[in-house]
């Protein structure tokens, strides 16, 4: 330690003002590089809020939105959708004069439990904590993040592939919820006429457009380690529909899920996704084929 004294006062100074020098390059060099880490640390922070709120979308959103954020027929509304995200689509629907943004928050933080008669299957329930539901603030942040990363993908849909649901309770005319008819385009094709009486459906038929395919996977068995996300796979139908209600056949058990979905719902699923009124929306003769064809045909 002895051999670095400095003896000299002139030395002692300049070696102070070299230190100093490189303490001031060194700050500088710090200072020209910090926007952009910050800029950097901005993105990484955003990522992660996508990433979380992926998890918790596909946790607690999926089984009413799709595993995709299109939707479910008579479900939940699409929100991977160019009309969703348009500003003279939903949010001009609705007359929300705030941003998409605020919207997502909102609907996801307080719900719409106002809405005792809606069109689909179950109402929007309250997720954040500040109105009494489970999730932290900073959950339903990431909840909107997620949904709001849709967006330029969903701008990119043209309007035949825009998977976006009409509303029943907006001023505007069902016909005229489409991104076609915003940008001027060919308008939708109507919606399927209801068949005339005594016309009876085919089975395959009434699989695909009462949306029983959006929830049911019928080419994969449902195992311990293989579940359907958000209706049971129908793969081994058979035998499993045999044996989850004591005292009623695979027929009986497939007939009163269909008649009565909330009479018994497979462990780890949500009452409500299934449709309620499928008996108004199909005969009996119609609902008795269904049974069978899903019986026996083949996956």
């Amino acid at each position: 330690m002895q051999g670095l004294f400095v003896k000299s006062p002139i030395l002692k100074i300049a070696l102070g003002i070299l230190g100093a020098l490189g303490c001031i390059i060194l700050l500088g060099l710090v200072l020209l590089t910090e926007d952009v880490r910050m800029a950097d640390q901005t993105d990484n922070w955003a990522a992660r809020e996508i990433e979380n709120g992926a998890i918790l979308f596909a946790n607690n959103c999926a089984s009413c939105h799709g595993p995709d954020g299109k939707g479910l027929l008579g479900v939940a509304p699409a929100l991977h959708s160019h009309y969703f995200f348009t500003d003279t689509g939903r949010l001009a629907d609705v007359n929300y004069i705030g941003s998409m943004e605020d919207y997502v928050r909102l609907t996801v933080a307080a719900g719409r439990p106002s809405k005792a008669n809606t069109q689909w299957a179950q109402k929007m329930p309250i997720w954040g904590s500040q109105f009494g539901g489970p999730m932290r603030g900073d959950q339903v942040i990431e909840v909107t993040k997620y949904v709001m990363n849709y967006r330029e993908s969903a701008l990119a849909q043209t309007p035949e592939e825009d998977p976006f649901q009409p509303f029943l309770d907006v001023k505007k005319p069902v016909g005229e919820q489409s991104i076609a008819v915003l940008i001027g385009a060919a308008p939708p094709a109507p919606a399927a006429a209801a068949p005339a009486a005594g016309v009876v459906r085919a089975p395959a038929d009434l699989f695909t457009t009462m949306a029983c395919l959006a929830c049911h996977v019928r080419d994969q068995e449902q195992t311990a380690t293989n579940r359907g996300v958000i209706g049971p796979n129908m793969g081994n139908l058979v035998e499993n529909a045999a044996s989850r209600v004591a005292g009623l056949s695979a027929e009986d058990y497939i007939y009163q899920s269909i008649t009565e979905p909330g009479a018994f719902v497979v462990e780890g699923y949500v009452d409500g996704i299934m449709p309620k009124d499928l008996t108004t929306r199909m005969s009996e003769e119609e609902i008795r084929g269904l049974v069978t064809w899903l019986l026996e045909a083949a996956p």
